[in-house]
């Protein structure tokens, strides 16, 4: 079993005022992800939601409704990992 991971949001993400179960899935594709990258981008396309690495690479795609594309990035705290749900402008 990895690190804990414990999931926080931008003051920007939380004005979009996603439903629940669409932040849970933001976070659990990104999770899922994180071998790959700890840099997960969630790009609204097409009705979808493409979810790439920091180096555009399609690693998934979802069927979500976003308004606006949100990053979600790992950082390492030792016993512990915080992924960060923002918007790419609050970077």
């Amino acid at each position: 079993m990895g690190k804990p991971i414990q999931t926080v949001m931008t003051r920007g993400v939380e004005r979009l005022d996603l439903p629940p179960h669409v932040l849970r899935t933001l976070f659990d594709k990104a999770i899922a992800n994180k071998e790959k990258s700890w840099f997960i981008s969630f790009q609204p396309k097409n009705g979808r939601v493409e979810i790439t690495d920091g180096n555009d690479k399609i690693l998934d795609t979802v069927n979500l409704h976003l308004p606006e594309k949100i990053w979600v990035i790992f950082d390492n705290y030792g016993d512990y990992l915080v992924a960060t749900a923002l918007l790419p402008r609050e970077y």
